[in-house]
């Protein structure tokens, strides 16, 4: 019976995986806020590691991952990557180390959204030779790392829900 709902848990993350990157493809749908726009991939793939074990969480960030290389424009693999690894050490530690609380999952938040951005930076606009890196670092980068940020508590509340509906067998 357990299984059950794992598979129904599963499907609804990926469900949600879908819906969120729709969303954040469609032109305009999203506002721009101080020229950036939110990164919405990255809340729901951190979230989800934070409600499981490393490796669906790391399947997840993959997902996750692949669709954001697809859809940004970045280069293809960075996201599937970064976002493997670090969902595979979240989901780790939220496992074995700590109990997911929405002050925990901020403080990984907003540690992991800013590094995943900057190195994105790093290596699509620095390493590439882009003359006005700095310009851009500052009327694009750091606002798609605000605006990512901040979606972070609604994502949580999502899996929150997705995550003990299905274990406590709510639904």
């Amino acid at each position: 019976m357990e299984r059950k709902y794992t598979v129904l848990r599963y499907m609804a993350y990926s469900l949600e995986i879908l819906i969120f990157y729709i969303i954040q493809g469609v032109p305009d749908l999203i506002p721009n806020v101080l020229g950036g726009k939110p990164l919405l991939l990255i809340p729901v793939a951190l979230t989800i590691a934070c409600f499981e074990n490393e490796v669906p969480a790391m399947a997840f960030g993959v997902a996750c991952g692949g669709m954001m290389d697809f859809g940004v424009g970045t280069h293809f693999g960075f996201y599937t990557i970064a976002l493997a690894i670090v969902c595979f050490f979240v989901g780790y530690f939220a496992e074995n180390y700590f109990n997911t609380k929405l002050v925990i999952t901020l403080i990984i938040s907003l540690v992991l959204i800013p590094l995943l951005i900057s190195l994105n930076f790093v290596i699509n606009y620095i390493f590439a030779g882009f003359s006005k890196g700095g310009y851009y670092f500052v009327h694009h980068t750091l606002a798609t790392m605000g605006y990512t940020f901040v979606t972070v508590p609604v994502f949580y509340g999502i899996n929150r829900v997705l995550s003990r509906g299905f274990n406590d067998n709510l639904f």
